[in-house]
C-alpha cells in the first residue's frame, strides 16, 4: 500500500517539475490530497487526486486510494484503489471510466458520474459507480466540507464522509464506512479529531477507529 502511495506521488511529482522546465503555462487544478489517521483501533489513510490535463481541460484523471489497518495487524486486506479517465460534459459534471480494485473483488473496470460543488466555505461531492463485471456492485459516495473563515490564513474545518456498496445481483451489502472530521486548518494543512466506522460483507462486521488526523493539500 506504501508503494502504491509512493509511486503515485513521484510520478505526479516528476511531471510537475518537467512542465515547470520546459515553460508549460499548467492548469489550474484541485490539489492532490493526503490524510492520515492514527486512532485507538488502527491506522488510515487516504490520498485522493482530481486533475485536468495541460492542453485538453476537459478531461483529467481522477483517483482515490484508501487504506486501513489494526495495530494488530501484520497484512491487512482493507485497501481500496480507484482510478479513472474522467470527461467534464458540464459545469461541475464529469463522467468516469477507468479501473476499482480491492483485495477481496479484485480488479475491476467501472464507470461513475462525479458532481462537484465548490465554494469558499463548502465543499460538496456525489459519485454513484458500478463496475462493469459479472459479479457486479453498484456504489453511492458522499463528501461534505463546511470551512467557515477565521481569518486570512485560518479556518475551521469539518467533513462528513461516507460510502454505501452492495451486490447488483442480490443488493447484499458489501462495504460501507462513515469518516467524521472536525478541527482546523491553516493554509493547506488541516489537522483535528476523527473518527471512522467501516462495515463489511452482508453480516455488515463492524470497525471502528478514533483518533487524530493530519491532512495536507500537494502540488497544486
Amino acid at each position: 500500500m506504501n508503494r502504491i502511495f509512493l509511486i503515485n506521488a513521484l510520478l505526479l511529482f516528476s511531471s510537475k517539475i518537467f512542465a515547470q522546465e520546459n515553460g508549460v503555462q499548467e492548469v489550474k487544478n484541485s490539489p492532490i490530497v493526503v490524510e492520515i489517521l492514527p486512532g485507538t483501533s488502527g491506522y488510515a489513510a487516504q490520498m485522493t487526486v482530481n486533475k485536468s490535463f495541460r492542453n485538453f481541460h476537459k478531461f483529467g484523471i481522477f483517483s482515490v486510494t484508501n487504506f486501513s489497518s489494526k495495530w494488530s495487524e501484520t497484512y491487512s486486506k482493507d485497501m481500496m484503489n480507484q482510478i479513472h479517465l474522467t470527461y467534464q460534459f458540464a459545469k461541475g459534471f464529469k463522467i468516469l471510466a477507468g479501473t476499482h480494485y480491492t483485495p477481496n473483488s479484485g480488479l475491476r473496470p467501472n464507470t461513475a458520474v462525479l458532481y462537484t460543488y465548490s465554494s469558499r466555505t463548502i465543499l460538496f461531492s456525489l459519485m454513484p459507480r458500478i463496475d462493469l463485471s459479472k459479479y457486479s456492485n453498484w456504489e453511492g459516495f458522499a463528501l461534505f466540507e463546511y470551512k467557515p473563515q477565521i481569518n486570512q490564513q485560518w479556518n475551521i474545518y469539518t467533513r462528513a464522509q461516507g460510502l454505501y456498496c452492495a451486490a447488483v445481483k442480490n443488493g447484499d451489502h458489501a462495504r460501507s464506512y462513515l469518516m467524521l472530521r472536525a478541527g482546523l486548518s491553516y493554509k493547506d494543512f488541516r489537522f483535528g479529531l476523527g473518527a471512522n466506522w467501516d462495515a463489511y460483507g452482508p453480516d455488515k462486521a463492524t470497525k471502528e477507529n478514533y483518533g487524530v488526523f493530519i491532512a495536507s493539500n500537494i502540488f497544486n
